[in-house]
């Protein structure tokens, strides 16, 4: 099957206006493309890696460079984590080992970068995911113990004003507040979908005391990341009465993981897609996001979590040219790997520590990696190449 084939067969159904945003980002750069196709990733992995899996742990699925960010938990503390879980699925740890070294080799090409010091990254950042489990303590990334680039990433967010972020994107309307609409973070949505989205958090407003006292005001569709382009996706605006605070919403549908038929690993039985997107997040991650809960729209299921001014990515851009930094950062991000795949361990089939660590220190399934990273940065450029020019 062509390229073109196979990208246009998983974005089949999706509107048209955001199949041509998520082409022209995809466009943008090697990395863009990289993250709008984790499907070929997982198709491709799927033919270079035949090992059959000898343990299993929960993987994100969709585990690049910039899918760690930070976020306030419902403790409201803020914590830097794997915050994606729109793939996650029970599976080897190999392909989200793989998915990350080469998200990084892809980037440290686009930076151009040597051959011999992406070659050397990617066996740091895979010797530090195997040192990491081998210690079988599950750390955390926060302000107090963060150093280096995060450290400096955690005293800008500190700076971050709740109010500011939130009136950056809302302005009063013939005295109502409003989600602005500028077709970049926000899209128009007609009033019978407002009230639609509103009747559907209703039972959520009613029921949990984390949304209680909240008066809904406005509703859009929300433009965020690259992969979940196509998506429905929802920014709601609430104000809770009893804080006096404003608060927005975000509201993503949830599928099937891309990796679904590609996996051999039988899987645990969840209500609904929502439910295993929390559920990994949940074990995954030190501590949640605010307000994080599944919901039913018509006939389909979505995650609802809080849009918060806290959270942040280590964008690409944020290393300009400077790969040895990046470098740095992806030690770090290659530990907070090791950790989720720690505490996912004996959760949902997922296998033992023991056997986890038992695993990570063989040899063979290392160098096998490395080299199918390699191989699959390479088809990436190549995929890109060939799309840029569409």
């Amino acid at each position: 099957m062509s390229l073109l084939k196979r990208i246009n067969q998983y974005n089949s159904g999706i509107p048209e206006w955001s199949r041509e945003l998520k082409w022209k980002a995809m466009q943008e750069s090697p990395f863009r493309f990289y993250r709008g196709t984790c499907h070929l990733f997982a198709e491709d992995f799927a033919k270079q890696f035949k090992a059959k899996p000898k343990v299993k742990t929960w993987i994100c699925g969709d585990l690049h460079f910039e899918n760690f960010g930070s976020y306030k938990s419902d403790n409201r503390q803020v914590y830097f984590d794997l915050n994606d879980f729109d793939e996650a699925i029970l599976a080897s740890p190999e392909y989200e080992v793989t998915r990350f070294i080469t998200s990084v080799l892809v980037a440290g090409t686009q930076m151009n970068a040597s051959h011999i010091k992406l070659h050397k990254t990617a066996h740091d950042l895979l010797d530090t995911y195997v040192t990491t489990v081998a210690k079988r303590k599950a750390s955390v990334m926060e302000a107090a113990l963060a150093h280096g680039e995060f450290h400096h990433f955690f005293d800008h967010m500190s700076t971050v004003d709740r109010d500011e972020f939130i009136g950056k994107r809302t302005a009063k309307v013939k005295g109502a507040m409003q989600l602005k609409i500028d077709d970049i973070h926000f899209k128009q949505l007609d009033e019978e979908h407002k009230m639609a989205l509103f009747e559907s958090l209703s039972p959520l407003l009613g029921s949990q005391s984390r949304f209680s006292h909240m008066v809904f005001e406005d509703a859009a569709h929300r433009i965020a990341g690259t992969g979940s382009l196509g998506l429905n996706r929802y920014c709601i605006l609430f104000f809770c009465k009893k804080k006096g605070k404003r608060y927005m919403i975000d509201v993503k549908e949830s599928r099937n993981s891309c990796y679904v038929d590609l996996v051999n690993v039988k899987q645990p039985r969840f209500k609904n897609e929502a439910e295993r997107i929390i559920t990994a997040g949940y074990i995954m991650q030190f501590a949640s996001p605010a307000f994080l809960s599944p919901l039913k729209i018509d006939d389909k299921w979505y995650v609802v979590k809080e849009m918060q001014a806290l959270s942040d990515k280590m964008s690409l851009e944020h290393f300009k040219n400077d790969f040895g930094k990046l470098t740095e950062v992806a030690q770090e991000m290659s530990r907070l790997m090791a950790y989720a795949h720690l505490r996912s361990s004996g959760n949902f089939g997922a296998s033992s520590t023991d056997e986890l660590v038992a695993f990570a220190e063989k040899k063979q399934w290392q160098k096998e990696i490395i080299d199918v990273s390699g191989v699959l940065a390479i088809k990436n450029e190549k995929y890109f190449k060939a799309f840029s020019k569409l």
